[in-house]
C-alpha cells in the first residue's frame, strides 16, 4: 500500500511539475511575433511549412488572428493538404465559427486519408468528434 502510494504521490508531483512551467512558445509577446513575421517574410515563397506553422503560433497564442487567417490562406493556395486545412480550422473555432471549423476538419480527413501519419490522423478526428458535436 505504501508503494503505491509513493509511487502515485511521485507521478502527480511530475505531473504538475511538467505543466506549472510554462515555456516561451507558450506565452505571445511582441519580440515572437516579429520573430514569426521576419520567419514569414524570409521563407521561400513555395514553403507553405513555415506560413502554416506561423498562422499556427498566432492562433495558438492568440495573436493577430487577421494575419494568421493571410498566413494560413497562402499556404492553403501553395499546398492544399491536411495539415493546413486542420490549421484553418483551427483558426475557425478560435474565432467561434464552430459549423465552418467542423466542415473544415473533415476536409482535413478527407484529403489526408491516404497521406497522413495516423498521429496526425486521430488529432484530427478528434476535433472533428468534439466540435461536430457543438453544431
Amino acid at each position: 500500500m505504501k508503494t503505491i502510494f509513493l509511487t502515485l504521490t511521485v507521478l502527480i508531483s511530475s505531473f504538475v511539475s511538467v505543466f506549472a512551467n510554462t515555456s516561451d512558445l507558450e506565452a505571445p509577446n511582441d519580440e515572437k511575433s516579429a520573430m514569426l513575421i521576419k520567419k514569414v517574410q524570409k521563407a521561400d515563397k513555395n514553403d507553405w511549412v513555415t506560413l502554416k506553422d506561423a498562422a499556427l503560433f498566432t492562433i495558438n497564442w492568440n495573436g493577430d488572428l487577421e494575419m494568421a487567417k493571410q498566413w494560413i490562406d497562402k499556404a492553403i493556395t501553395i499546398d492544399k493538404n491536411a495539415l493546413t486545412l486542420e490549421v484553418l480550422g483551427d483558426y475557425y473555432v478560435r474565432t467561434r465559427n464552430v459549423e465552418k471549423a467542423t466542415e473544415t476538419y473533415f476536409k482535413a480527413l478527407e484529403e489526408g486519408v491516404t497521406n497522413l501519419g495516423k498521429e496526425d490522423m486521430e488529432r484530427i478526428q478528434r476535433k472533428v468528434l468534439v466540435y461536430a458535436r457543438m453544431k
